[in-house]
């Protein structure tokens, strides 16, 4: 079976904070969509001939404050264990 997704060799952090470990090997098809949809920045990563990658035209979304909490949230909590983590 063909992949949809092909990411470029080596290992690939997509989202922020997070370690490199996506490659080829590890990601499907649903989870390339799902990924690409919540962090089209990583567009980049894949394989330039693969024509699905290419983000569609459309409007950014807003982010609310409550979305902005969240993610400041997440990062806290990403950085607390990080240094907890480190001193061990």
């Amino acid at each position: 079976m063909t992949k949809k997704y092909n990411l470029k060799p080596g290992k690939h952090q997509f989202a922020p904070g997070s370690p490199a470990i996506h490659d080829n090997d590890s990601l499907s098809d649903d989870e390339a969509e799902w990924y690409l949809e919540k962090y089209p920045h990583i567009a980049g990563l894949f394989d330039e001939s693969d024509a699905q990658v290419q983000p569609e035209q459309q409007s950014i979304p807003e982010i609310t404050e409550a979305d902005r909490a969240e993610q400041l949230d997440e990062y806290i909590t990403f950085l607390n264990h990080y240094s907890i983590t480190q001193t061990r």
